[in-house]
């Protein structure tokens, strides 16, 4: 973003909104603004039944897939909260584009200016020129992360970095030291008859979390989950 600015681009903050594949994160927000560099947040799927979700400008786009521009100096249109707060910052215009991956999904990137005036529109031409390119490079990021947080979840951490860095020859092995835990819960199979599905998963999601923290907190992995069961 400072080449942007140094390119005269009068930009105060561009923030990048990334749906993931997780089953904790609902989504990034990568976020820089002039003077203080980039932060990253991580969204729980809890958010998505907020108010501050639903009246968003991000929900907006993921659910039209248009770009939206509000100009936000005295009498601009503020229909959005997250708009009055820009306001109140300074900021006087507010872009936010669609950022399209290959595949047709929908991702959102925002731009904002103090500059008295807003954007030009030869600024929002240049903006709208940069997306393509931007969903690109978030695109090969978002993948990487993604196939990260699958070997992570299915073949654990350490196994899915040699996967990663291309241990996937045949044949391929390592000797080391291990300690192999295989637990399951009492009384399991009478429970599964009894409760309802969701009862269930409710159980199971309190039981492992139970187990799973403690033991990625001394170093282990957890290989796989077989039902009831943990290796």
């Amino acid at each position: 973003m400072p080449r942007l600015v140094a390119a005269g681009l009068p930009l105060w903050r561009v923030a990048v909104f990334v749906r993931t594949l997780h089953p904790h994160v609902l989504g990034r927000r990568f976020e820089w603004r002039d003077g203080t560099g980039v932060t990253v947040r991580e969204a729980p799927f809890t958010l998505r039944a907020t108010a501050e979700y639903r009246d968003s400008p991000v929900a907006r786009i993921y659910a039209s897939g248009a770009k939206l521009r509000r100009r936000l100096a005295a009498g601009g249109n503020v229909d959005f909260p997250v708009l009055a707060e820009l306001r109140d910052e300074g900021v006087t215009d507010y872009l936010a584009l669609p950022l399209v991956f290959s595949d047709g999904a929908i991702h959102v990137a925002t731009w904002t200016t103090r500059r008295l005036g807003g954007f030009d529109e030869a600024e929002i031409g240049a903006l709208e020129m940069l997306a393509p390119p931007l969903a690109r490079m978030a695109e090969i990021h978002a993948l990487r992360r993604n196939a990260a947080n699958l070997l992570d979840t299915y073949v654990g951490h350490q196994t899915g970095e040699r996967i990663l860095a291309g241990h996937i020859e045949l044949g391929d092995c390592e000797e080391l030291d291990a300690a192999i835990w295989l637990s399951d819960m009492r009384g399991f199979t009478a429970r599964a008859d009894r409760l309802p599905p969701q009862s269930l998963i409710e159980l199971l999601n309190r039981y492992f979390d139970c187990q799973v923290p403690v033991i990625v907190a001394q170093g282990g992995e957890v290989l796989k989950f077989m039902g009831d069961g943990l290796l």
